[in-house]
C-alpha cells in the first residue's frame, strides 16, 4: 500500500517496492496494453515475488488475464484462472451488499442500534453505535484478533455464537462516530445481523443474494477444514528472507477467515453495481459515498483520489494471501489481483498496472526488487543488521532507491539505534524525494521525531512532529506524539 492515498499508513508498515523507472508512453491499442501489464506481471514472478493471478478488464471486457507461480509449491501445481484464493478483508464490500440490500427491504436501517440485535451486549456504548458505524469502520470497537484466547482458538470456531462472548469482553476504544479505525469486530457484527434478520447462515444469504444470481460459480465461503477443489495454498517469507513457506491452519470465516474466490468472479461482482442487479441506484449511492468521520471512507469500500479520478477500492492480506480490488468507474477499468504469497505481494504490482492504466509513469520490479523485499521480511522479523545489509546495497551511489533510502532509516529507529544515521538519511530522504514521494516526506519528518526522541531530545522531537503536521495536518501518528510531548511540558 504506497500511493500517496496510502502514505500514512504505509509510512508505519513499509511495503514498498525497488523498481525500474519505465518512461510513459501513450497506449494506443489492447495488445499494446496487454503487452505492458504481461511485462510488469512476468517480472515479478521472475523473481518469485509474486505468485497468483491478475485480470485487468476495460468495461467488463477482459484486457489481461494471466496466472503466474504456483498454487501448490509441494506439488508444482501451477495458478491458473481457475484457482481460488483467500481474499480476506474484501470479503467486506460483500458483507456491506447484504446489509445494504436489507436497508433496501426495510428490514434493517442504518441507524438501528447494535442494542436492538444484540439486547445482551455490555457494552456501555450499545445503545449508540449504530449499523452505520460498523460500515464505515467508525464504531469505536476494540480488536478483537489480538485477545490472546482469540489466537489461541480461531481455527476452532465455527459460529457467531462462538466469537460473541469474545467479542463483548472486549471493550470499545472510541465513542461511536468520533474516528474511523479499522474493524473487523465491526464486520463480524454485521455478519452476524445479517443471519439474525434472515434466520439464514451467512453463506445462504451470500450464495443466494449474490454468488449465484451473478453466477460467480467458483466462489464459496470457506469453512475452516472444509474440502474445496481448485484452492491455492498461502505462503510469508521465511525469516531469512530467502523464500517462502507454506502457512497451516486458517480461522473460519465467521471468526476472520472468509470468501474464497477468483480474479474472473470479482469481475462479475465488480460489472454488478454498474447495473441494478445488487442495489437500486438510491442504496449504490449509499454505499459508495464516503460518509463519517473519514473522507475517503464509505461503506465497504475506500473511496480514493488518484490520477485525478476517484478509484473504489478494497485490499485483503491474511493467512498468506493478498487481494487488490480496484475499481475505476470514470474510465471503466477493473483490477483483480489475487496472490498466494503474503506481506502485500501484489500490491506494488497493482500500482504499476494502475498507473500504466491512467497515463502515469510506473515501475517494473528489479533485482533491487528481490533485495527490498528480503530486507523487509527481515525487518519484521527484526533482524535488523541482516535487514541493513540489504538495505544499504539499494541506497549506493548519487541515485539512492527512495523506498529503501527511508526503509535503512526505519530500520535503526526499529532497533532504537545509531539514531544519528537515521537522521542524516532521512535528511537526504528529504532533500531528494518529490512531493508526492511514498512514503511522504511528511512520515520522513515524523520518523526524525522518533529519533530524536529515542536520543532523549524532546526539543527536536517536538520540532520534526510539529514540521511532519505543518505538511500532513491529518498525520496522526505526528499528532499523536506531539500531543503527548507536548503534555508533558
Amino acid at each position: 500500500m504506497t500511493h500517496q492515498r496510502f502514505a500514512r499508513t504505509m509510512a508505519t508498515a513499509g511495503l514498498v517496492v525497488a523498481a525500474q523507472y519505465i518512461p510513459l508512453a501513450p497506449l494506443y491499442a489492447s495488445e499494446d496494453i496487454r503487452d505492458k501489464i504481461d511485462e510488469i506481471v512476468q517480472a515479478e514472478a521472475s523473481f518469485d515475488i509474486f505468485s497468483g493471478t491478475v485480470v485487468v478488464a476495460r468495461n467488463g471486457e477482459t484486457v489481461y488475464a494471466e496466472g503466474v507461480g504456483d498454487a501448490n509449491k509441494e506439488y508444482a501445481i501451477p495458478n491458473t484462472l481457475k484457482t481460488r484464493f483467500n481474499i480476506s478483508s474484501v470479503q467486506k464490500p460483500f458483507i456491506a451488499t447484504v446489509i445494504l440490500q436489507l436497508v433496501q427491504s426495510g428490514e434493517v436501517e442504518l441507524t438501528d442500534p447494535l442494542s436492538k440485535y444484540f439486547p445482551d451486549c455490555p457494552y456501555a456504548t450499545a445503545d449508540r453505535i449504530q449499523v452505520q458505524h460498523l460500515l464505515n469502520h467508525s464504531s469505536g470497537l476494540g480488536r478483537y484478533r489480538d485477545d490472546p484466547e482469540y489466537k489461541m482458538r480461531s481455527e476452532e470456531l465455527r459460529t457467531i455464537d462462538d466469537v460473541l462472548p469474545l467479542l463483548y469482553r472486549i471493550e470499545p476504544e472510541l465513542e461511536p462516530g468520533e474516528e474511523m479505525r479499522y474493524s473487523n469486530a465491526g464486520y463480524l457484527y454485521l455478519k452476524a445481523i445479517i443471519e439474525r434478520v434472515t434466520g439464514m447462515s451467512l453463506r445462504e444469504n451470500l450464495t443466494e443474494r449474490i454468488f449465484r444470481p451473478l453466477r460467480m460459480d467458483d466462489t464459496v465461503l470457506f469453512v475452516g477444514g472444509q474440502l474445496l477443489d481448485n484452492r491455492a495454498t498461502g505462503h510469508e517469507r521465511t525469516e531469512d528472507g530467502e523464500g517462502w513457506v507454506r502457512v497451516t491452519g486458517e480461522p473460519s470465516a465467521y471468526a476472520g477467515g472468509g470468501i474464497y474466490t477468483t480474479g474472473r468472479d470479482l469481475l462479475l461482482f465488480d460489472q454488478a453495481f454498474y447495473g441494478l442487479d445488487l442495489l437500486d441506484a438510491k442504496h449504490k449511492e449509499i454505499m459508495f459515498t464516503p460518509v463519517g468521520p473519514q473522507s475517503d471512507v464509505a461503506f465497504g469500500w475506500f473511496v480514493v483520489p488518484w490520477g485525478g479520478i476517484k478509484v473504489v477500492m478494497h485490499s485483503g492480506g491474511s493467512g498468506g494471501f493478498t487481494t487488490e480490488f480496484r475499481r475505476y468507474p470514470e474510465k471503466g477499468y477493473t483490477i483483480v489481483v489475487n496472490s498466494n504469497y503474503g506481506g502485500g505481494a501484489g500490491f506494488e504490482m497493482t500500482n504499476a498496472i494502475e498507473a500504466l492504466l491512467l497515463g502515469m509513469p510506473y515501475e517494473v520490479a528489479t533485482e533491487i526488487t528481490l533485495w527490498y523485499r528480503k530486507a523487509m521480511a527481515l525487518q519484521q522479523a527484526e533482524d535488523y543488521e541482516q535487514a541493513l545489509v540489504l538495505f544499504e546495497e539499494c541506497i549506493k551511489g548519487p541515485h539512492p532507491h527512495m523506498p529503501a533510502l527511508y526503509q535503512a532509516a526505519r530500520t535503526r529507529i526499529l532497533g532504537e539505534f545509531e539514531q544519528g544515521r537515521a537522521i542524516e538519511l532521512l535528511d537526504r530522504y528529504i532533500d531528494l524525494a518529490d512531493t508526492d514521494a511514498e512514503p511522504s516526506v511528511a512520515a520522513a519528518w515524523w520518523r526524525k521525531g522518533v529519533a530524536y526522541e529515542q536520543m532523549g531530545d524532546t526539543h527536536n522531537a517536538i520540532m520534526n512532529y510539529r514540521k511532519s503536521l505543518e505538511l500532513d495536518p491529518e498525520f496522526a501518528y505526528a499528532r499523536e506524539a506531539l500531543e503527548r510531548l507536548e503534555g508533558r511540558q
